[in-house]
């Protein structure tokens, strides 16, 4: 089956866009909790810090739901405890200013989208939970499959409308008929057959063709050949013909004969 330029350029950008959505973008744009509170640190003072973000960048956590209590720690905000962290009253856990009792249970995967905020002298972050990623990266990628399958599909009704044709979209050139198989060499001693020209009688308005001219040809006596014996003679223009010695000649003498075609 043939596939076009489109058919295969859909079919890339389908695999791309299914590679970043399941592959590329959850490792590259997402940690679980414990690699984030990794960046976390607490100096003497008290003051806190997030070593590989500033004020404004984003952080996205995605991890599974081992605990939830709301106005746990602050009122009307939801602590969420995750499995990477541990559900201790003293392991770490985010806070998110909403209720999202009704919108988790324990086991559920969970996306908590951090924003970091300058508290003074500290860091802290802004916390907002999903069910699901969503950002632009992932957009792209979805994006990528849509316009890909799209693409292919398209490109593969375009090939069955249309006559084949390159990857560039230029007609192929026909088909060429198969060349007419090659005669085998007559064996030696054997005289090849005659040639007959073609035919001018199917060929309308045509003239007749002219009237063949007498072939002659001088012929010498092979030894132990008496007059009357029956000779087989290849002419010069390849026609084979019987011929009878003529009387009186001898082994060793020429005879001429005239043969038309």
């Amino acid at each position: 089956m043939h596939f076009n330029l489109l058919s295969k350029i859909g079919a890339v950008l389908a695999v791309l866009g299914v590679i970043g959505y399941v592959i590329i973008f959850p490792s590259f744009m997402a940690k679980d909790g414990y690699d984030f509170v990794m960046q976390h640190s607490i100096d003497a003072n008290g003051v806190e810090n997030f070593s590989d973000y500033d004020d404004g960048d984003k952080a996205i956590i995605v991890d599974k739901v081992i605990r939830m209590q709301y106005s746990f720690d602050e009122e009307g905000a939801t602590s969420i405890w995750v499995e990477s962290l541990g559900k201790g009253n003293n392991d770490i856990r985010f806070i998110c200013n909403s209720n999202y009792m009704n919108d988790f249970g324990i086991g559920d995967s969970i996306v908590l989208k951090l924003e970091i905020v300058d508290e003074g002298q500290s860091e802290g972050f802004i916390c907002e939970a999903s069910g699901r990623l969503s950002t632009p990266v992932e957009y792209y990628s979805v994006g990528s499959i849509i316009v890909g399958i799209g693409l292919a599909i398209f490109g593969f009704v375009k090939s069955r409308q249309q006559p084949a044709s390159d990857d560039w979209g230029t007609p192929a050139p026909p088909a060429m008929a198969p060349a007419p198989p090659a005669m085998a060499p007559a064996p030696p001693g054997v005289p090849p057959p005659p040639q007959n020209p073609p035919s001018m009688a199917a060929i309308p308005g045509a003239p007749p063709p002219p009237p063949a001219a007498p072939t002659s040809m001088t012929i010498t006596v092979p030894p132990g050949v008496v007059p009357g014996q029956v000779l087989t003679v290849t002419m010069p223009n390849g026609q084979v013909v019987n011929v009878q010695v003529p009387p009186g000649c001898a082994s060793g003498s020429q005879f001429t004969i005239s043969v038309t075609q």
